[in-house]
């Protein structure tokens, strides 16, 4: 026998109710996947059902069994999202039914793709029955994917054709594409139940990623984060469940009624729910007209919510054709990009139509500009191509988790593609951009530091906050200088400049500088304020605020109060007195200081202060003294 793979093939039932699905399930593996006490005592299946087993080639074989009843389409709508195959059901008895149908009509939408027909209960007719059975299947899925899928005839219960099933089923496997375990943890649940001394554990089919003991995940769209106890796969405990499995996962930190089937168990961060997106909605042929603004019942994976349609093109989807459509859910669900949406009509509620989600998160206005145009190219562009027009028309940065979010993307796959792309631009660990857009604002930013620096020119530079305010001021600090590290300016402290060295100052602005010292030099202890300084001086605003900023920067002033500054000479002289006088006599009051300083006492209150602040003298009771 071959080796086992590590990734079962999931395989799903569907049809109509007692066509012989969970009796099919049990001759194949053994297992009934009929759990419910409820479902035992009436003879149908309610829930999901779950069974597995291992294949001729040893290929696994995972099932998901769907209920057929009507009432119950919102449950097997839950399993179809993790199925790679399906297994359509028709009994030979009845022939092709509504919810045969229905159910062909959702696994199409839903974008299931593989798979084979089944015809159960093959000995309960005739030969001449069976082959009207069959010309009725092939009329039902012509123009669908199982089209050209083989159609086998068994009875389950006498094992008539069950070999040539398993075959199929072999062959069937074998072409499946295995998945990747690389990227974000992404499981929608569709059980939730207790384990006595466990705890909480919920089941679903993995769709991304790698589960492990001990991980930290969140729960979407709750955003609790829930540590992983344990794994199992097929009832066995696991170090790891790998994508495309069926898991079992028993989770910390979070009790049974906090967990809901419609919740995804995802890596931190990576996933969120959303109450609006933007999905390519298409209606079913035999499904009524869609007015704008319609009521629906809204399935993606295991969830479901209430929403409304709301059309950018039309005022009503008629049948068989398809539309951009934003979807306002009444209830957030935990949805990104590529996922696919089934559409349920409010009342009553049947399948009406579906499609994939373009954006999640995003709402639009009608007549935005150029919307129906990037819609298009959102529907058929690939995703490095969509996330790079993406970057290249955002105002700002966007952070990578976000860039994650909104293409459905893993973080390796992205890695990837940006390899491929020199133009989208690694800000740093957090935040991406395009190259286009990083240009264009640069451009901007040196037209606005090259204006500021001509209208100051005694200044070292602009300053950064200045510069963030005018043209980010909503961005974030981080990424704010992330942009600016890509820049060849030198940002000094905070000024922002374009050389290395601060400009020398002109002739005349040296002299109005050196003037502006001496007049405030002149006064000594007992400084003047500054308007009385500028009306002395002659000169106007903003030079004079720029050359006290200037010259405050240089240390040549130190600040006594609003307004009130001493000279860097004038500072040394009374530092020098009063320092000596604390050596000879010991420590002084203001009083005593204020005649060693003659000046006022509320100079020499504004002196000493300085002197504290700039730790050569420290208050100690009525008194100062030398800190060192």
């Amino acid at each position: 026998m071959a080796k086992q793979s590590l990734y079962p093939v999931i395989i799903g039932t569907a049809g109509h109710i007692d066509h012989g699905k969970t009796t099919l399930v049990k001759a194949l593996t053994g297992q009934d996947a009929d759990r419910l006490p409820e479902e035992k005592a009436r003879g149908i299946t309610i829930d999901l059902g779950f069974a597995h087993m291992a294949l001729p080639s040893g290929q696994r074989v995972a099932f998901i069994d769907v209920p057929g009843h009507e009432r119950f389409v919102r449950n097997m709508v839950a399993g179809v999202h993790g199925m790679d195959a399906v297994v359509l059901v028709v009994a030979a008895d009845e022939g092709i039914m509504p919810q045969t149908e229905e159910h062909l009509a959702i696994l199409r939408l839903l974008g299931v793709t593989r798979g084979l027909t089944v015809i159960t209960k093959a000995g309960l007719v005739d030969e001449e029955m069976l082959e009207l059975v069959r010309a009725l299947v092939a009329e039902a899925v012509s123009g669908t994917f199982l089209e050209h899928a083989p159609v086998v005839a068994v009875d389950a219960l006498t094992g008539l054709g069950m070999d040539t099933l398993i075959a199929e089923l072999d062959r069937l496997s074998a072409g499946i594409e295995r998945p990747t375990h690389r990227g974000v943890v992404r499981l929608p649940i569709d059980r939730v139940f207790s384990v006595k001394g466990f705890g909480t554990v919920v089941t679903g089919t993995l769709v991304s990623g790698t589960i492990r003991a001990e991980a930290l995940l969140e729960l979407v769209p709750t955003g609790q984060t829930v540590r992983v106890r344990g794994v199992q796969v097929h009832n066995q405990s696991v170090g790891d469940a790998l994508s495309g499995q069926r898991v079992a996962v028993n989770l910390a930190g979070v009790e049974r009624v906090e967990v809901a089937r419609g919740q995804v168990l995802a890596t931190p961060g990576t996933l969120r729910g959303v109450d609006v997106v933007v999905a390519e909605l298409e209606l079913l042929p035999d499904s009524p007209g869609v007015a704008d603004k319609t009521r629906v019942h809204v399935h993606a994976g295991t969830a479901e919510a209430l929403a409304r349609l709301y059309f950018f093109d039309r005022d009503e989807l008629g049948p068989g054709e398809t539309a951009y459509a934003e979807i306002r859910l009444e209830s957030t669900m935990p949805l990104a990009r590529h996922d696919r949406l089934l559409i349920r009509s409010y009342s009553p509620v049947v399948t009406i139509g579906g499609g994939p989600v373009l954006e999640a998160g995003v709402h639009h206005r009608k007549k935005e500009p150029g919307l129906l145009s990037r819609l298009e190219r959102l529907s058929h562009s690939d995703d490095m191509s969509v996330v790079s027009e993406s970057l290249q028309s955002s105002m700002m940065p966007v952070e990578i988790a976000e860039v994650e979010r909104q293409s459905g993307l893993t973080r390796d796959e992205l890695a990837e593609g940006m390899q491929a792309d020199p133009a989208i631009v690694r800000l740093d660990d957090r935040y991406l951009w395009h190259a286009a857009a990083v240009e264009s604002w640069m451009a901007k930013a040196e037209q606005v530091v090259r204006a500021y620096l001509l209208q100051h020119p005694v200044k070292p530079g602009m300053p950064r906050d200045e510069l963030k305010a005018r043209l980010a001021p909503k961005w974030a600090l981080r990424m704010f200088q992330a942009v600016l590290a890509q820049t060849p300016w030198v940002v000094d402290r905070e000024w922002i400049r374009f050389a290395p060295q601060e400009p020398a100052l002109s002739a005349a602005h040296a002299e109005a500088l050196e003037k502006v010292y001496a007049a405030i030099l002149d006064g000594g202890l007992r400084p003047v304020g500054f308007e009385e300084v500028q009306a002395t001086v002659g000169i106007g605003s903003p030079l004079f605020d720029d050359i006290l900023e200037r010259l405050f920067l240089e240390g040549r002033l130190l600040r006594l109060e609003d307004g009130l500054a001493v000279a860097l000479g004038a500072y040394q002289e009374g530092r020098r007195l009063v320092a000596e006088a604390i050596r000879d006599r010991g420590p002084l009051s203001t009083a005593d200081l204020k005649e060693v300083l003659g000046i006022s006492r509320r100079h020499a209150v504004l002196f000493l202060e300085l002197l504290d602040r700039e730790r050569v003298t420290r208050r100690v009771g009525d008194s100062r003294e030398l800190v060192s």
